[in-house]
């Protein structure tokens, strides 16, 4: 290609802007022709860069950095037109520069822009104000590569898609005045399970078009603007109430929140904190097993990804046995189950469920319910398992999607959660109650009412009253995060603002199992294992903050990095008593063997009590003996005295 054909082909590059800490309005005249149209997505990086005027490599050379830098150095509108049947060539690429030559995973769906898609008023001017953003996936097209630029200058386009109003962002422009809001671009680097948000903070207007497009099109001109953003490190916490939720034994309410820090200057010039918007990838995780068992850990960890046949234990989740037939037969039920058919049996009904075990912890500890599996433990074994489809069950729960979503939470607007005690009814408290009579296995029913939980919360001075536990509990922070909770609050306050977002309120499972071997359920074991279930949030981001004074609402695009909300996982809260039919037991017990033994219990009797009166009967003619002893010697003195005085002259 020629060095003219290759300044046509890019004739409508906006031309090259270096960034700088503040963004000055910048216009640029292009010119493009129709018939020479090529498909833009396949030219090269570095073919568009070095044909445009003024560009230059030494303004972009390799460096170090203590954090990964990466910037947005141009961005292109190619080829609109009003038409849709003349749109076929139309769109939007970004320019990346790649100083610390960080190696970009391409074909990675966590790579994304964040661009504006709602605005205050129609038809969308220069004076519009953005109402709402969204995140595109982006397509790699080209990158930088030879001695001297390997990696240091990255491609994109943009993917359009259909919005909430219906429309794509071809369809929404202003065909006079193109307005692209773009905040963030978030790219996903080898090595990191999440992308990371790099600002952009441009608002780019297109005006006219290019050489055969519109109506006499005779190029484009670009103006860059500056967006104000906010820049937000995230970090999570996940909280469980001690108590049953409204599912019953073994199920709880989980808490999940996000904390963060915010500039008190945008609450000083536009108000309180209203509103957050907010995205996530929502998953359930298939059952994670924790034992104390070396063998069965060794045997459930040479099967993953498989429902366990073959292996040498089964693992069952709320085992029971039912008699049929007068007691001719017998059906064994489980609502999940790790090899079913232990033992050679084939009779145990499961319910519908993931039937693949996903995770598996080693406990060193006597009482596998001192166990606890922590937040990072999970979190690594998601990554070191690939985010494997095996991880995740088939389905959340029930009421909620899985999958990616976005949502905005509304601080007048709390989110109730249900226990036990307020939603069941007298009977199955009473079938609860009895339960625990005879198993000794008993739950908190939670309080008869629990209070609305408010989704963004201020955190002030008076939060902290120097005794954790109890601040972590009214806060909803597990105790384990609250250290680093509390100390990213005083890190913070001084020029920040510290605020909890609490964003979703899910169903957490936990409960001891059922343990066999191999020799058709010759032996169980309930006490070594137990079975968790939980759902988590990857690629948790913010995407922007609604401000509110009096009745005016501002809002503000977040540049934030995504995370992983991954709880730990716990022990079953079950309390463990004495079944009073064991007690009872006990009881009669102790009587029968009195009545065996009534012919000679007067014999016992007597030998207990001589066996009792025994020390005392020694100590008795003990002090006897020594008594006597006293006595003699005190004769024996009178005697003599009597003597003596008998000797003497009359």
């Amino acid at each position: 290609m020629t060095r003219l054909m290759k300044r046509l082909s890019a004739a409508v590059l906006a031309g090259m802007v270096c960034l700088s800490a503040f963004f000055v309005p910048v216009m640029t005249k292009n010119a493009y022709a129709a018939e020479n149209a090529v498909k833009f997505d396949e030219t090269d990086v570095m073919e568009d860069l070095q044909s445009m005027d003024g560009f230059s490599l030494a303004k972009y050379p390799y460096y170090e950095s203590a954090k990964p830098e990466m910037r947005v150095i141009d961005f292109v509108e190619y080829c609109y037109d009003f038409r849709a049947n003349m749109r076929d060539n139309y769109g939007l690429y970004l320019y990346v520069y790649n100083p610390n030559a960080q190696n970009i995973v391409t074909d990675s769906e966590k790579n994304k822009v964040q661009i504006a898609v709602a605005y205050d008023s129609e038809p969308i001017t220069e004076k519009s104000n953005a109402l709402t953003y969204e995140k595109f996936d982006l397509q790699f097209c080209s990158m930088s590569e030879g001695a001297g630029i390997n990696k240091l200058f990255y491609k994109f386009k943009v993917v359009d898609h259909e919005s909430a109003d219906g429309k794509t962002i071809a369809e929404r422009v202003n065909s006079m005045d193109r307005r692209y809001d773009i905040s963030g671009i978030e790219l996903l680097t080898e090595g990191n399970s999440n992308a990371t948000e790099y600002g952009v903070a441009t608002s780019y207007h297109f005006t006219g078009f290019a050489v055969g497009y519109g109506e006499g099109g005779e190029g484009t001109t670009l103006t860059r603007n500056s967006l104000e953003t906010i820049s937000l490190e995230l970090h999570s916490t996940t909280y469980r109430f001690p108590y049953i939720n409204q599912n019953g034994p073994g199920h709880q309410n989980q808490l999940d929140s996000v904390y963060f820090a915010v500039p008190k200057e945008f609450n000083e010039n536009y108000g309180e904190l209203y509103r957050v918007k907010c995205c996530w990838d929502e998953q359930k995780t298939a059952p994670v097993i924790v034992t104390n068992k070396q063998e069965v850990y060794e045997d459930v960890a040479a099967h993953l990804n498989t429902d366990g046949s073959g292996a040498k234990y089964g693992v069952f989740d709320n085992f029971t046995i039912q008699d049929v037939m007068g007691g001719a037969g017998s059906l064994r039920y489980a609502d999940w189950a790790f090899n079913k058919n232990v033992g050679g049996s084939s009779l145990l009904v499961i319910s519908p469920d993931t039937p693949y075990v996903g995770y598996v912890f080693k406990s060193d500890k006597s009482n596998v319910k001192d166990t606890e599996i922590t937040s990072a433990q999970m979190k690594d074994w998601i990554k070191g398992h690939g985010n494997a489809s095996y991880l995740f069950s088939d389905s959340v729960d029930e009421g909620r999607t899985k999958g990616y979503q976005e949502h905005t939470f509304t601080a007048d607007e709390p989110f109730d959660m249900l226990t036990f005690n307020q939603t069941a009814s007298g009977w199955d408290k009473f079938c609860l109650n009895w339960e625990a009579f005879w198993t000794g296995k008993s739950w908190d029913f939670g309080p008869e009412q629990q209070d609305p939980v408010e989704p963004i919360r201020l955190i002030k001075d008076s939060d902290f009253t120097g005794t954790d536990v109890t601040d972590a509990g009214k806060l909803y922070v597990h105790s384990g995060d609250f250290d680093e909770f509390e100390n990213f609050y005083n890190a913070n306050k001084s020029t920040k603002n510290v605020f909890l977002l609490r964003f979703a309120v899910t169903d957490y499972y936990s409960n001891m199992a059922d343990v066999w071997d191999g020799g058709f359920f010759s032996s169980r074991d309930d006490e070594s294992t137990y079975i968790a279930r939980e759902t988590i949030f990857l690629d948790f981001d913010i995407i922007e903050l609604t401000f509110l004074r009096d009745t005016t609402e501002t809002i503000i695009p977040v540049v934030a990095s995504p995370i992983d909300v991954v709880g730990g996982i716990e022990a079953p809260i079950e309390k463990d008593g004495i079944a009073w039919w064991k007690v009872l037991v006990a009881i009669l017990a102790v009587i029968l063997l009195l009545v065996l033994l009534a012919p000679i219990l007067p014999y016992i009797f007597q030998a207990i009590i001589w066996v009792i009166l025994l020390p005392f009967k020694a100590i008795a003619a003990l002090f006897k003996a020594i008594s006597n002893s006293a006595k003699k010697r005190r004769r024996q003195k009178e005697e003599k005295a009597k003597q003596s005085q008998a000797q003497k002259p009359k």
